[in-house]
């Protein structure tokens, strides 16, 4: 049986809360996909960098973790783990520029992403919505900063081949969110 203030929330909170939980689960298994593959190059710079963006987004799934008992989430956990792995793991195999280029693109997406969410969701009449909001404004400057850390990070232009990857990663992302809302 639901509680009063999860049957008050509208199938749209609710659709969105699900893709930005499914969102923080693809982003923790991105970083782990980096951290696996090297691994075998022991970059310490690679390693400094997933790890300390790894632990701020295990915080970020932790808050929807915390609330996720006001929506169902995504029957599509596994794969968003799976294909978060694989967009951390490629790009690794590729060089420091390529990681620092793919969450760079990542990021853009979901900066843009939680930009428009917050501003859809703040009109939504919620209190305890409300309340939740503030955290998610923050996980949105966390994503911003990392955003721009992975464009500081990078020695040289993307190339081509980054750029094509990077816009695969971005169209990707948008893919999973329509998708994780639904399912």
């Amino acid at each position: 049986m639901e509680s009063i203030s999860t049957t008050r929330l509208s199938a749209y909170v609710k659709s969105e809360l699900r893709a930005s939980h499914a969102g923080e689960t693809g982003a923790v298994w991105i970083y782990r996909g980096v951290l696996a593959v090297n691994w075998l190059y022991q970059d310490r710079d690679i390693d400094a960098f997933a790890y300390q963006h790894l632990q701020t987004e295990k915080q970020h799934l932790q808050g929807f973790e915390d609330i996720i008992h006001h929506f169902r989430g995504s029957l599509l956990l596994f794969f968003w783990a799976v294909a978060g792995f694989l967009t951390g793991a490629i790009p690794s195999l590729l060089g420091k520029n390529y990681v620092y280029y793919t969450i760079y693109s990542v990021e853009a997406f979901v900066d843009e992403h939680y930009a428009i969410q917050l501003e859809a969701l703040s009109k939504e009449n919620h209190p305890w919505l409300a309340e939740f909001l503030s955290k998610m404004s923050d996980f949105h400057a966390d994503e911003k900063a990392h955003k721009l850390q992975a464009l500081d990070a990078m020695t040289k232009p993307p190339t081509l081949l980054m750029k094509l990857w990077g816009k695969l990663v971005a169209v990707g992302s948008g893919i999973a969110v329509k998708l994780a809302r639904l399912i």
